[in-house]
C-alpha cells in the first residue's frame, strides 16, 4: 500500500512540473520577479496602460526578460523544451488577429515581434490584449521573446527545432482571426 501510494505522489509530482499553459507563464512570471524594480515597473504598467511606461518596457523584455527566461530555459530537458516552445507558438498563434493588427500594426515580421511582446509582458496583459485589442499599445516589439526557446533548443540538442507541428506564428496563418 505505501510503495504504491509512493508511486501515486511522485507521479503526481511529476506531472505537476509538466509543461502547460500554466507553467508555461510560471516561467515568464518568474523572469519578471527576478528583478524587484522591473516587477514593480511592468505592476504600475498594467495597472495604468500607460503607453510611454509599455513602451519603455518593450526594451526591457527584448533584453532582460527575455535572458531571464533563456536562464530558465536552459535546465529543461527535450521533451519540456518542445512543448514550452509549442505553448509559445499556440499563444503567438491565437493572437495573430485582425482587430489586434488594426490596433498595433506592423508588417508581417512587425506585427509578429509585436504580438511577442504581448506574450513577454505576462499573461495578464495577455488576456487583456486578447479580450480588448484596444488596451494593446502601438509600436511596441520583442521579436527576441518568440524565438528564445527555438535558440536554446538549439544551443541545447545541436539541432533546429521543428517548428510550426502545431501552430504557424507567421502574421496571418491563423484564418480565424482574419
Amino acid at each position: 500500500m505505501y510503495i504504491s501510494y509512493t508511486r501515486h505522489l511522485f507521479h503526481d509530482i511529476q506531472k505537476s512540473v509538466f509543461m502547460n499553459a500554466t507553467r508555461f507563464w510560471e516561467i515568464i512570471e518568474t523572469a519578471w520577479t527576478t528583478d524587484r524594480d522591473l516587477y514593480n515597473l511592468r505592476e504600475t504598467a498594467l495597472t495604468t496602460n500607460d503607453p510611454s511606461l509599455i513602451r519603455y518596457l518593450g526594451n526591457i523584455v527584448s533584453s532582460e526578460i527575455t535572458d531571464h527566461i533563456q536562464q530558465q530555459l536552459i535546465y529543461l530537458d527535450e521533451r519540456e523544451l518542445t512543448k514550452f516552445n509549442h505553448v509559445m507558438e499556440e499563444k503567438l498563434f491565437h493572437i495573430d488577429r485582425e482587430e489586434i493588427h488594426e490596433r498595433i500594426g506592423g508588417t508581417d515580421d512587425g506585427f509578429l515581434h509585436r504580438r511577442c511582446f504581448i506574450v513577454g509582458m505576462g499573461e495578464q496583459y495577455y488576456d487583456m490584449v486578447d479580450e480588448n485589442p484596444a488596451v494593446a499599445t502601438l509600436n511596441v516589439s520583442s521579436g527576441e521573446i518568440g524565438f528564445i526557446g527555438y535558440s536554446v533548443y538549439q544551443d541545447k540538442f545541436g539541432e533546429e527545432f521543428e517548428r510550426y507541428c502545431l501552430h504557424c506564428i507567421e502574421s496571418g496563418s491563423n484564418s480565424r482571426g482574419w
